[in-house]
């Protein structure tokens, strides 16, 4: 009976961990940022292949305002891509509806799978899409490219009990980073 009784203390040990992804340990709040400047036009998504990026920082949430003057404390105004990368922590199973809103061009891909293409040159503009996601940690990727005139970037969701929203700074990670993370 005691080994029947671990079986199933097992078993359910292991369907639990399966439908509740366990939070990790080594995460950080926010995204890490890396921006990069360029000296010519940008007119679509640049590859920076090898470029080391001009900055890298941690941004807790993506919500600026549109600005013709230097976009989020980066000195950069004009013809600059930046990419987000960390985790989502989503808070329960569900369809969730995913918005950028920005000028120039930016997308945003959530495990791997891109859910929002907002790209082209233009002033601010709201672009959609829908993606099923489980709850836990998911890995989020976000571009931005400015070529000239203002910029200015916002990331919201809504679904799954959430109305619309910007991403809160409390579902946004990043795995630690030697650099960036050296004093917390």
């Amino acid at each position: 009976m005691r080994t029947l009784g671990a079986l199933l203390v097992v078993g359910a040990a292991l369907w639990a961990s399966d439908t509740n992804p366990p939070v990790q340990d080594d995460l950080k709040p926010g995204l890490i940022s890396e921006w990069f400047q360029y000296d010519e036009a940008i007119e679509d998504f640049p590859n920076p292949g090898t470029k080391k990026p001009n900055l890298r920082r941690i941004d807790k949430q993506i919500n600026w305002d549109q600005t013709g003057e230097e976009f989020a404390d980066s000195k950069m105004s004009e013809h600059f891509y930046v990419r987000w990368t960390g985790l989502l922590r989503v808070p329960k199973d569900g369809k969730y509806t995913i918005y950028t809103e920005s000028d120039d061009g930016s997308r945003v891909w959530i495990g791997g799978k891109q859910v929002v293409d907002n790209s082209g040159l233009h002033a601010m503009e709201e672009k959609s899409g829908e993606i099923e996601l489980k709850a836990g940690d998911v890995e989020i990727k976000v571009d931005l490219f400015e070529n000239e005139g203002e910029v200015g970037m916002k990331l919201s969701w809504e679904g799954a009990g959430t109305s619309k929203q910007i991403i809160p700074a409390a579902n946004l990670f990043h795995k630690k980073d030697a650099d960036l993370d050296k004093d917390k």
